[in-house]
């Protein structure tokens, strides 16, 4: 088979071309451009390393926020940076106030880091575990609404719902379950860590009471760039995990609590300090800016999803309305191998090392495993790509191997 092209944005990464990338979803990838503009920033900091901490970094990641809340609809003051989506999700739950039976609620759908977090806090401070069960393959929204709503009791506190889940790679209606959730007196954390970048959402709007996001993956800023927010009558009660300088430091009434996380420790600030760049940086290079670049990704999306499941067979889960630049397709029912966060499936692996194709072949769930295959589609991404990838998995079935 003849190795496929790209798109012509591909020249504006450093993605090895010897690989067909089709899992810009797992960790995302940054421009060139950006990358430079982080090590320029990183030149700022180790000329004059005082002047840049002491004098400067505070009002640059100020600005930075400023750029951000623009772009996601809140106010920067309601911002806070942190590494990644898992890290704002602890943030919440370890700051959170827990009284004798109550009572926490997720879905099966949710990311296993952010799960793994909620669990161990519902252990630790004795609270109920309540996980609703998203039907998967699902056919219409009100299945994930239903299946929430009916989860949740009189004791249920707080509910942590993706936004676009990351295993099974569908958008839940997240206006709909945060405002159904909040009529019944239950807090919302959203985990949005795939929601930058690939869906335009206004926070305020939402009113989610908690919203964690990644800067890293769609907006392609670099790693360990994330956010989260926090509605302003929230505010008092989260706090960063970490107490340090800051926490005491006298700044204006807008600032106070975003402040109490601007200084962890010492460390890298310009992964943080290069979203704001990032942002620019689409808006510039792409006729049409950010909707012009989401448009043409869902569109590929939905089209690469469904010439996969003509040409190899496999059935998609997920109807087009709750679907973005994510899409899985069932490869079949299976066994679960022994767990391990690094565990590589073997179909994976031919994949990558026979074809040298990047894609996700995951077992999903625990209940009733199945083989999926999940696409994700960036900018870089052709057609001609995804058609390859359907030759390589026509070529494995019919060997046997899948």
């Amino acid at each position: 088979m003849k190795f496929p092209a790209p798109a012509p944005a591909a020249a504006w990464w450093s993605l090895d071309p010897k690989i067909c990338f089709l899992n810009h979803g797992s960790f995302g990838a940054t421009p060139k451009a950006l990358l430079q503009k982080q090590q320029a920033y990183r030149d700022q900091m180790e000329a004059e390393p005082v002047r840049f901490m002491v004098r400067e970094l505070e009002e640059l990641l100020w600005q930075s926020k400023t750029r951000l809340g623009k772009f996601m609809g809140t106010a920067p003051e309601d911002l806070v940076f942190v590494p990644n989506a898992t890290t704002g999700v602890n943030t919440v739950l370890s700051s959170m106030q827990w009284e004798p039976g109550d009572a926490v609620l997720t879905t099966n759908h949710a990311y296993g880091a952010c799960y793994n977090a909620l669990e161990f806090f519902a252990r630790q401070k004795k609270l109920e575990f309540q996980v609703a069960d998203v039907p998967y393959p699902i056919s219409q929204e009100d299945e994930v609404t239903d299946a929430i709503l009916g989860a949740c009791t009189p004791k249920t506190r707080l509910a942590m719902i993706d936004h676009i889940t990351s295993a099974t790679g569908i958008v839940f209606p997240i206006q709909k379950i945060v405002r159904a959730l909040q009529a019944r007196g239950i807090q919302v954390l959203v985990d949005g860590a795939h929601t930058p970048g690939m869906l335009p959402v206004q926070l305020d709007e939402l009113g989610a009471d908690y919203f964690t996001g990644n800067c890293h993956k769609w907006i392609c800023s670099p790693k360990g760039s994330a956010f989260l927010q926090v509605r302003k009558d929230r505010q008092e009660l989260v706090r960063p995990m970490g107490v340090s300088h800051t926490y005491d430091e006298p700044v204006p009434a807008a600032r106070l609590w975003s402040s109490h996380f601007m200084w962890p420790g010492t460390g890298d600030f310009t992964a943080y300090l290069t979203v704001a760049d990032a942002i620019h940086y689409f808006e510039q290079q792409v006729e049409g800016g950010w909707a012009a670049l989401q448009q043409r990704s869902h569109t590929l999306c939905l089209e690469a999803r469904q010439m996969l499941s003509r040409r190899t067979g496999y059935s998609l889960p997920a109807p087009e309305h709750m679907i973005a630049q994510l899409s899985n397709l069932a490869l079949g029912e299976t066994s679960l191998p022994p767990y391990g966060f690094n565990y590589i499936h073997p179909v994976q692996e031919i994949l990558f090392r026979r074809y040298g194709i990047e894609v996700p072949v995951f077992l999903w769930n625990k209940a009733a495993p199945r083989l999926w295959l999940r696409i994700s589609v960036q900018l870089y991404n052709s057609m001609e790509q995804y058609e390859y990838l359907a030759n390589a998995l026509c070529e494995l079935k019919a060997a046997g191997e899948i």
